[in-house]
């Protein structure tokens, strides 16, 4: 790409060319410290909705620094959706795999509560900041959507999700994800926690039409490498359906 040695900052507010823009807080520390900008110098700003722009700063304080919007580099994308449900774990390993969930191209993440799940105080602050730290590294626009804890049943009935991609650790190794047919418009990537599922949960997923149990081979894998694992498959079988 040819910015992407630009810095990029994903903002909230509107973005518009010949606006005048005041960056404090983190994105401030991270301009003037880190990667340590000077007057004159360039960076981009992006949103979901108004694309993404190159700004040029014109003036820095002790708190902030003011950028003019120069120009537009690129419009917003279109992202196909993709949900990551995921059995709450640790939360250095679940920010693992937020991470890379989001760089993979997840636009929803759920965290499961099941009934083995053992760990319930992830920090959602630090988890929303990831996600919004992901998004910029990955040239993306649109940070996932975090939403708060469900219950294994509370997932199945979502009425907006069409499939769910089971990482089952007990499916034979021949019922892999290359076996579905079709990749789904709304489809969404289910991971357990350590332990696996009840015989209850594992009744209760089996009975429902739209989940798919499928392996991801001989190896036992930790869950944030289950999701990077079954979210890449995911995402490369749906290119070669569409």
């Amino acid at each position: 790409m040819k910015f992407s040695h630009l810095s990029r900052i994903y903002s909230t507010d509107s973005i518009a060319i010949g606006q005048t823009i005041t960056i404090e807080g983190e994105d401030f520390h991270y301009l003037k410290s880190v990667i340590r900008l000077k007057l004159g110098a360039t960076f981009r700003m992006f949103n979901e909705n108004d694309g993404e722009f190159m700004l040029k700063i014109t003036q820095i304080g002790r708190s902030s620094i003011i950028a003019n919007v120069e120009s537009l580099l690129r419009l917003p994308a279109l992202q196909k959706d993709l949900t990551l449900a995921i059995c709450v774990i640790k939360q250095d390993r679940m920010i693992e795999a937020i991470k890379a969930a989001v760089q993979i191209g997840v636009t929803r993440i759920v965290p499961v509560i099941s009934e083995r799940v053992q760990h319930r105080q992830n920090k959602r602050d630090k988890i929303l900041k990831s996600i919004i730290q992901s998004t910029e590294q990955s040239e993306r626009f649109k940070p996932a959507e975090f939403t708060e804890e469900i219950t294994l049943k509370e997932l199945c009935a979502m009425d907006d999700i069409e499939q769910i991609i089971w990482a089952n650790e007990t499916e034979s190794e021949g019922v892999t994800i290359k076996n579905i047919k079709q990749i789904k418009g709304r489809p969404c990537v289910l991971i357990g926690c350590e332990g696996g599922f009840s015989d209850a949960e594992i009744q209760m997923l089996k009975s429902h039409d739209h989940v798919q149990s499928v392996s991801l081979g001989h190896s036992v894998l930790r869950a944030e490498i289950a999701a990077i694992y079954a979210l890449s498959c995911t995402s490369m079988m749906r290119g070669v359906n569409d």
